[in-house]
């Protein structure tokens, strides 16, 4: 049986949200959007809400266009990310310029626990994620962790 993971996250109102200087800011502390394979796997432009994922060998400043039209579009920004000090990753989609959600999806991290019990350890990824928001000068007014097996 497969588990699912994610956390949502919804900024302030009044969040002046740049998805281009948000990944940018991801980078900068300790996640990459270009796999070990040198691909970005990403939403392409005009998917609407299908997320027909690409895996393509991008440079960056093509990616980063795309980004950028796809949020001055409207649509629904994602790009897969990944820790580099680990093999952990997750899926960010950006759904408005106030949420912004994380499918836990690559290698999940999980509680150590006896037994056969597989929770998912939503403080390892919090650790990593919410800074950059702070860093990024965002205001976090709520964050939802849920798993469902």
């Amino acid at each position: 049986m497969s588990i699912s993971a994610w956390i949502d996250i919804h900024l302030s109102s009044n969040a002046n949200l740049s998805a281009v200087d948000l990944i940018r800011q991801f980078a900068k502390e300790g996640w990459d959007y270009t796999g070990r394979n040198g691909k970005v796997t990403f939403l392409p432009l005009g998917d609407g809400d299908n997320f027909n994922w690409l895996s393509e060998a991008v440079d960056s400043a093509h990616i980063m266009n795309i980004i950028e039209t796809k949020q001055a579009q409207r649509e629904i920004v994602g790009i897969q990310l990944l820790r580099r000090d680990s093999e952990i990753g997750c899926d960010m989609l950006m759904f408005s310029t106030n949420q912004i959600g994380f499918n836990l999806s690559i290698a999940r991290k999980s509680i150590e626990t006896q037994g056969d019990i597989d929770i998912t350890d939503f403080s390892w990824y919090l650790e990593r994620i919410l800074p950059v928001f702070k860093h990024a000068g965002l205001r976090v007014e709520r964050v939802q962790c849920e798993q469902l097996d």
